[in-house]
């Protein structure tokens, strides 16, 4: 259940927060002093540390330390942080594990050529039409002509199910392990999670820019009910973040990210976040692949204060008592990751372009990674769709039987419900009155009947799976989404 909290200041003459529009979601709001919340995060801070801090001093010391050399590395890299592996190198082991061991420390890459060249230009295409075809019913705002508020295109539809797609995600979530071994995730059956599509149309200057952030909540991450209740960063918050592993997916199947009903907000379990290229050029994502090291940096932060400006290690101690804030982080906000309260992330020097994208190409990465979204001076910026990895869990499966309706009935997913209102069609219709929506037999002429699964289309064959365990996991699926097939009305 969400918890009800008061008025948050965010700024010392401000009365009030109230819960951001998806206008606002998208804008940079970004500030250079830390807003105290609420007493209750100050009680819930000193729960988190309580007696730990002859650990945690030492731990924060040598992690200021790694941060600074793992800065001075990407700072030297730039866009060749990132790691890139071809589609038809991702069964070859060794060039596989070259890239995963990439992957796994810097937390995003790109898959290239995922889908044909000439397939995406035509998707492009596609979804311009649909979008042209359909303008008189839609919305359209001078700061939004770039995120368009689409999730059923016949674009988005074929993309999703294509099967170097899921091929492609299931090759990502491999990456993935668990240290319960009866965790119910599997990695082999990736499921859709309708998100939008990001033109890269419209003027420079009309282009929404999103601040430094990391998807998937911000204070939820210190709660007990958000991320707490597996314990997702425990070896972090016991002073021990080498020990921590970002790829350990069973501490977050029970998490819940999304607190307070921020709009847009993904409720489910994504192990990758994703763009697909529609279009050639530029890239307007930026991000800092330092995953392990800046994780453990944003956690810890609201622990340690210093008595200048300064970055520096000797002029950094542990708070005590502890203060209500949690640098970066409102209730119903993404987490936000910014110079002036996050000093020893250097953002000027770690965060660092995506390489260019080509049309068909995959780009991915982790759900803690900080990225931000510029705004070009250009007008090249690739086309992207959003497309996450998705693999099939039990919250995930309840996800998609609702999902399910939402496609049929033409309306975004349950996590956009706001977008059948702002910026999705008038009179909160959504796409249903759109000409040329696809319906079921064209997600299934995209990918059969591993597309018609991915979407909740259709059950999935038990005798499939690889393991005991997998079928366990395909028959709670398909008892979720079919049940009448076990006789449960």
């Amino acid at each position: 259940m969400a918890i009800s909290i008061g008025p948050l200041p965010i700024s010392p003459t401000s009365l009030s927060h109230s819960p951001p529009s998806r206008k606002d979601e998208m804008l940079s709001r970004s500030y250079s002093e830390p807003i105290p919340l609420p007493r209750r995060f100050s009680v819930l801070k000193e729960r988190l540390v309580s007696g730990k801090e002859s650990t945690l001093v030492p731990s924060w010391q040598r992690l200021i330390r790694g941060l600074s050399d793992e800065v001075d590395l990407i700072s030297s890299l730039s866009s060749q942080a990132v790691p890139t592996i071809d589609f038809s190198n991702i069964k070859k082991p060794r060039v596989a594990e070259v890239f995963r061991e990439g992957l796994r420390q810097r937390g995003v890459a790109i898959i290239r050529n995922v889908i044909p060249r000439n397939t995406a230009e035509d998707l492009y295409q596609g979804a311009m039409g649909y979008l042209d075809e359909n303008a008189q019913k839609r919305p359209r705002t001078p700061q939004e002509t770039d995120l368009q508020e689409l999730y059923w295109s016949a674009t988005q539809i074929k993309a999703r199910g294509h099967p170097n797609v899921l091929e492609a995600q299931r090759f990502a979530m491999g990456l993935w392990t668990s240290k319960d071994p009866k965790a119910r995730v599997a990695t082999n059956f990736p499921i859709t999670y309708a998100d939008r599509i990001r033109t890269g149309q419209g003027a420079a200057d009309t282009r929404t820019p999103v601040a430094a952030h990391i998807d998937g909540g911000s204070v939820e991450r210190w709660e007990t009910d958000g991320y707490g209740r597996a314990g997702t960063y425990n070896e972090i918050f016991q002073g021990k973040w080498e020990e921590y592993n970002p790829w350990e997916s069973s501490t977050r199947l029970t998490v819940t990210s999304d607190l307070y009903h921020k709009a847009g907000a993904c409720s489910i379990f994504r192990m990758y976040q994703g763009w697909l290229a529609l279009s050639p050029g530029h890239s307007s994502m930026r991000v800092c692949p330092i995953l392990r090291h800046a994780t453990a940096y944003f956690l810890l932060r609201p622990f340690f204060s210093s008595s200048s400006s300064s970055s520096s290690q000797d002029d950094w101690s542990f708070t005590s008592p502890p203060n209500s804030i949690l640098h970066g982080a409102l209730p119903s906000y993404a987490q936000e990751i910014n110079p002036s309260i996050h000093p020893h992330l250097q953002l000027s020097r770690s965060l660092v372009d995506i390489p260019d994208l080509q049309p068909g190409d995959y780009l991915i990465w982790h759900p803690d990674l900080i990225h931000s979204i510029t705004s070009p001076s250009t007008t090249t910026s690739a086309s992207v769709m959003y497309l996450p990895c998705v693999p099939l869990t039990q919250t995930n499966a309840l996800y998609l039987s609702r999902q399910r309706k939402s496609f049929l009935l033409g309306c975004p997913g349950p996590d956009f419900f706001d977008g059948c209102g702002y910026g999705s069609g008038s009179h909160g219709r959504g796409e249903a009155h759109y000409v040329g929506r696809p319906g079921v037999q064209e997600v299934s002429e995209a990918g059969g009947e591993e597309g018609l699964r991915a979407m909740g289309l259709l059950p999935w064959d038990e005798e499939e799976a690889d393991t005991d365990f997998e079928r366990e996991v395909l028959a709670m699926a398909n008892g979720i989404l079919f049940p009448d097939l076990y006789d449960m009305y």
